[in-house]
């Protein structure tokens, strides 16, 4: 089940890096007015979400479309807030879940989202399912979120009530891309992504004082500058692994493809810089629900193509929609590669 890509990349983004770093320079607008909504989970905590349009005024068999962030994102995240806007242009309900801490507020508790963090999508996918039973809805999840997205629809198997999943850069088996990540130039983005979680735990650490249930110092905190620390110190401790190798291993979305019934696209590209062409599974891995899409290039949540500058083509979103019409037109499925 695994396809050659369709993507060609940009003639001035050739590099992995251009392919990773240059879309958060296009500007994203709304092409829609985002409605914000506060869902309370069952642990005490809260999400909070974005949709595209005011749940009061969806028409019953309006396609619902649930996106999940990458790490540490939100609705500012370019690739996040222009899957929405693809979304919405197409009639289309777009529904971003803001992993918790994710949005504007602090959250209530100290557990935090991570790669394998699959119960607050199940509560908000059962939600949504309960609120438009008759509503095809289907999901799709960038880079951590894409993971999350392939591991809760293994974990759903039969039992999913989505139409359809797109995953897009997923680090699909965690310890490799953790290592990777900081492996030549690709240290920058590790550098970014644990400067961000660092200071984050620092501000909950400051919150919640006494309360905050593992021992760690904000002197504890700054001296972490790689993410396999960050996991060990606060992300594996905090969600109750024993270390960052068993979160790694029991959150990687790999060993769960094969147990996936809903069809799903998965998109990736072999110049990852987030990771290494190890993450990518075997045809035996991959249940004949899974169609994986890989690329020579794209690097990591890029997939920019097209011949002017100036107006880039945002390969991923014009696929993920390409995806969902077929789908919707029950086209899905094609002959093994």
């Amino acid at each position: 089940m695994i396809f050659e890509s369709t993507f060609k990349p940009a003639w001035w983004l050739n590099n992995r890096h251009l392919q990773t770093i240059v879309p958060r320079f296009y500007s994203v607008k709304n092409s829609f007015r985002p409605f914000e909504q506060e869902f309370n989970l069952s642990d005490g905590d809260f999400l909070e979400l974005i949709w595209s349009r005011s749940p009061a005024y969806i028409n019953e068999q309006t396609p619902i479309v649930i996106v999940l962030h990458g790490l540490e994102g939100s609705f500012d995240s370019f690739y996040a807030k222009r899957m929405m806007n693809a979304i919405h242009q197409k009639g289309w309900v777009g529904l971003l879940m803001q992993f918790r801490g994710c949005g504007k507020k602090q959250n209530r508790l100290a557990k935090t989202y991570h790669s394998g963090q699959t119960e607050d999508v199940a509560e908000l996918v059962k939600y949504v399912h309960k609120k438009f039973p008759n509503n095809p809805k289907y999901s799709v999840g960038f880079s951590l979120g894409g993971n999350m997205l392939a591991k809760y629809l293994g974990e759903e198997s039969s039992h999913s009530v989505l139409s359809g999943g797109i995953v897009i850069s997923a680090p699909l088996d965690l310890s490799i891309c953790a290592h990777a990540i900081g492996q030549g130039f690709s240290a920058v983005y590790q550098k970014y992504l644990v400067d961000k979680l660092r200071n984050k735990t620092k501000d909950k650490l400051a919150l919640m004082n006494e309360r905050f249930p593992i021992k760690v110092t904000a002197n504890e905190l700054d001296e972490i500058k790689v993410l396999t620390e960050f996991d060990d110190a606060v992300t594996a401790p905090i969600n109750e692994f024993k270390s960052a190798a068993e979160y790694y291993e029991k959150s990687s979305a790999n060993k769960f493809l094969a147990s996936i019934s809903t069809p799903t696209l998965i998109i990736h590209a072999k110049d990852d810089p987030f990771m290494s062409e190890a993450v990518i599974p075997t045809k035996d891995k991959l249940s004949s629900s899974v169609r994986f899409e890989l690329s020579k290039a794209g690097g990591h949540v890029g997939f920019i193509s097209g011949l002017n500058p100036f107006k880039p083509k945002f390969w991923a979103e014009n696929r993920t929609i390409e995806f969902i019409q077929q789908l919707q037109l029950n086209k899905f499925g094609s002959k093994k590669s």
